[in-house]
């Protein structure tokens, strides 16, 4: 499924839907995961997000799906508007909430397996 990058920023169920994508995916991760929201949340300007982030997946290659496409989504606050307009600081925001849900969802899916794994048969 293609997604619009913009349309993540957006439309809240699209945000969503694709947060638990990732997090379904990644929960082994999570907190390499936590790690990438917090180096964005770090960065006001989203100066050196990419690089940073780039480590990251070079270091855990199970999250190179992720950054590429936080990579994209980067690019998409960027469009929105100079550093530090109201534009820029919602589509930032948006991109904080995006990591934050997949987060969550790495979480949730983490938690499910050690349940599952719990259960005697």
């Amino acid at each position: 499924m293609r997604v619009e990058f913009g349309k993540i920023l957006d439309d809240p169920v699209t945000l969503e839907r694709e947060a638990e994508r990732f997090g379904r995916r990644i929960y082994e991760k999570e907190r390499q995961v936590r790690m990438i929201y917090e180096t964005v949340l770090k960065s006001p300007d989203l100066a050196m997000v990419k690089p940073r982030l780039k480590y990251q997946a070079a270091r855990h290659r199970e999250l190179i799906a992720l950054v590429n496409f936080i990579d994209k989504l980067v690019d998409e606050v960027r469009k929105r508007g100079p550093v530090g307009s109201e534009e820029f600081e919602i589509a930032r925001e948006k991109l904080l909430n995006f990591l934050e849900a997949v987060v969550a969802y790495a979480r949730y899916y983490k938690a499910q397996e050690r349940e599952y794994e719990g259960w005697s048969l």
